[in-house]
């Protein structure tokens, strides 16, 4: 799917929108706005399943909100959520369908699909769950927010919990 990219548009546009995230390698050191490179680099940090890469898209006081997480995530929260999530699911993939990108604020429209494979534990409760060898696929959103030197301070998840449950037949018989 090509990417669609827009510049100086309103962010505030997408604050009703539901729906998921990805860089290689550390933020450029920079004080100007953002680019569509930093967004660039957030999608290959994802897919490179390289924690180091991911930690270096961070600042050092980051916070994460998104549905799964009981509380937002701080930087070493971030640490294990990606651990986590890269041993749940080895091929993790997102791919940036769209991306807005306004000052230091961001928006990466994403497709995100993996299969369960290793291990997930819940943030919420901490239980461990054994992968099942299913797959998603679902659309999701990232509402993100840069600090002058190119690193997330902030970011929201979008993403559709009740739809990759099903997908990986969490809660359900299937």
């Amino acid at each position: 799917m090509k990417r669609k990219t827009f510049t100086s548009m309103s962010l505030l546009a997408l604050s009703g929108m539901t729906g998921a995230w990805a860089q290689t390698s550390p933020a450029p050191v920079a004080q100007g706005p953002i680019s569509h490179a930093d967004i660039d680099h957030w999608a290959a940090a994802w897919n490179s399943h390289d924690i180091g890469q991911v930690l270096a898209l961070f600042s050092p006081v980051v916070q994460i909100d998104q549905p799964a997480n009981p509380k937002p995530l701080d930087y070493q929260g971030t640490r294990q959520f990606f651990s986590m999530i890269f041993k749940a699911y080895p091929d993790f993939h997102v791919e940036v369908t769209q991306a807005i990108v306004e000052g230091f604020d961001a928006v990466s429209v994403e497709r995100v699909t993996g299969t369960w494979s290793g291990p997930y534990v819940d943030p919420a409760t901490g239980k461990s769950t054994p992968g099942n060898g299913r797959k998603f696929d679902h659309p999701g959103a990232m509402v993100i927010h840069y600090g002058p030197d190119h690193r997330i301070t902030h970011v929201s998840i979008y993403w559709d919990q009740l739809t990759v449950d099903r997908q990986l037949g969490i809660g359900s018989k299937s």
